[in-house]
């Protein structure tokens, strides 16, 4: 299966299902990123159950602190 990642062309794990399912394979802090799929905001309380699809394009935004 493949999505549109943050621009580009992404293969996804056979065990990637959800949006939180993404973010594990990424190895990102859920905390720290908003995530859009199919030019919808998805809520972060919603990643759990929100599934991807192939052909999805998902963006991945990171908040980065700083002073």
């Amino acid at each position: 299966m493949q999505i549109r990642l943050n621009g580009k062309a992404y293969p996804l794990a056979e065990q990637t299902k959800t949006l939180h399912d993404l973010i594990q394979q990424l190895n990102i802090d859920e905390e720290v990123v908003i995530i859009e799929q199919n030019h919808q905001i998805i809520d972060r309380s919603r990643y759990t159950f929100t599934n991807v699809q192939p052909g999805d394009v998902v963006e991945i935004v990171h908040f980065v602190g700083g002073g």
